[in-house]
């Protein structure tokens, strides 16, 4: 938001500098996309490394974007060979270098890590400095989400010098608790996923013919078991299967692995590979039923929060975020993760009752708490306003190295 778009005229007084560690598509990265083309009510800018396109238009809003960090090594945060990890700790050093010496780290008043690696990078830049490191949670803080080399840097590298985190759910923050220090400032923030509005009049089909998935392509999303689920339920019926979604990185595999599997299950011509969706509410209303089907605890559930606002009926895998919006058969259904057989027979429930599917519709359309991007952006806004006294002095003069 520049200078002329704000109602006072005056420039915002906290400068915001937003770091990834990647500029891909991953859910991490177009939820920061969409906060900051909200229209933050704060001077953003953002400095990533050069590759990917999920940060493509910002500069577009007024936001200043800095192409300076190098790609990370694939894979490094789940490595089990000590060449590779202590290839992916130099380059996140050498990430860090870089970050310090930009004109953009100079002049900010508060510093937001996107991700566990961004935080590390930013961390080990802001060493010697007093100014406010806010670190963002969108993974379960655990060897398992994050990879045992993962988890051991950012525990020991990034939390115990981060001034203030963001969670995305209570679960995600009940994961880092016991590594936070007291001092840390922490907050629940529902993260933007894309959403202008919320659909208040259900509208349900008398038969459903589209059953939806949204989601990056990796197998831990479960889109493996929607289909296996979507063949047992539907097979040579005229019911589609729809999945939205790219793979990113090493995960090119993971898709041809799906496109085999459609075929091997007898229902290649009742799937549809959608690749990346923009307008991520469009084709969540083109769908009749939502699935998310992660096999392990989600973090958020971003696909949860788009089908209740716009009050579709929805199938989901319990545990983590997704349980602290759904409560089964009101506003959703939950099933046991990585069980097919749960999910088809759900999907079998919902398919045959037009009066379960209403019911949930209605359900999901009532749930409150569930925000515009808009509404995201001025609930980040209200936290990095805690920080404000901190970036009354010029950062010159609060850097001590």
């Amino acid at each position: 938001m520049s200078a002329a778009d704000r109602p006072d005229g005056q420039e915002p007084s906290m400068r915001v500098l937003h770091v990834s560690h990647t500029g891909h598509r991953g859910g991490a990265e177009l939820a920061l996309a969409r906060l900051l083309a909200a229209g933050p009510a704060w001077t953003a800018a953002l400095c990533c490394p050069s590759s990917g396109d999920a940060f493509d238009g910002l500069t577009g809003c007024g936001i200043t974007v800095e192409q300076r960090l190098p790609r990370l090594p694939v894979g490094g945060t789940r490595s089990r060979g000590p060449m590779l990890a202590a290839r992916y700790l130099a380059s996140l050093g050498t990430a860090a270098r870089a970050l310090r010496r930009s004109p953009l780290f100079g002049e900010a008043d508060l510093i937001h890590a996107n991700t566990a690696a961004a935080a590390i990078i930013c961390a080990l830049a802001n060493r010697g400095r007093q100014v406010p490191l806010v670190v963002h949670l969108r993974d379960l803080v655990t060897p398992e989400s994050m990879g045992r080399f993962g988890y051991l840097a950012f525990t020991r590298l990034a939390l115990p010098h981060a001034d203030g985190v963001i969670a995305n759910s209570r679960t995600t923050l009940a994961s880092a608790a016991e590594r936070l220090p007291a001092r840390v400032r922490r907050v629940v923030l529902q993260s933007p996923s894309g959403l202008r509005h919320r659909v208040t009049e259900p509208r349900v089909q008398a038969q459903v013919r589209a059953i939806g998935m949204v989601g990056r392509l990796q197998r831990w999303k479960g889109q493996h078991v929607f289909l296996r689920a979507f063949a047992d339920a539907f097979r040579g019926t005229d019911v589609q299967a729809h999945l939205a979604g790219a793979p990113l990185f090493e995960e090119a595999a993971y898709e041809r692995e799906l496109r085999l599997l459609a075929v091997e299950l007898g229902i290649a011509d009742q799937v549809t590979f959608r690749g990346h969706v923009d307008d991520v509410p469009a084709f969540v209303d083109s769908m009749d039923v939502l699935v998310h089907a992660s096999v392990r605890p989600e973090p958020l559930g971003q696909t949860v929060l788009q089908a209740m606002a716009r009050a579709k009926p929805l199938v989901a895998t319990e545990g983590g975020g997704p349980s602290e919006w759904i409560r089964s058969g009101h506003n959703g259904l939950l099933v046991r993760p990585d069980r097919s057989e749960d999910l088809s027979a759900a999907l079998r429930r919902l398919v045959s009752s037009y009066e379960m599917r209403l019911r949930l519709a209605a359900g999901a359309a009532g749930t409150p708490g569930i925000l515009s991007d808009a509404e995201c952006t001025a609930a980040h806004a209200a936290f990095f306003q805690e920080f404000a006294p901190a970036a009354s002095t010029p950062p010159q003069r609060r850097r001590s190295g």
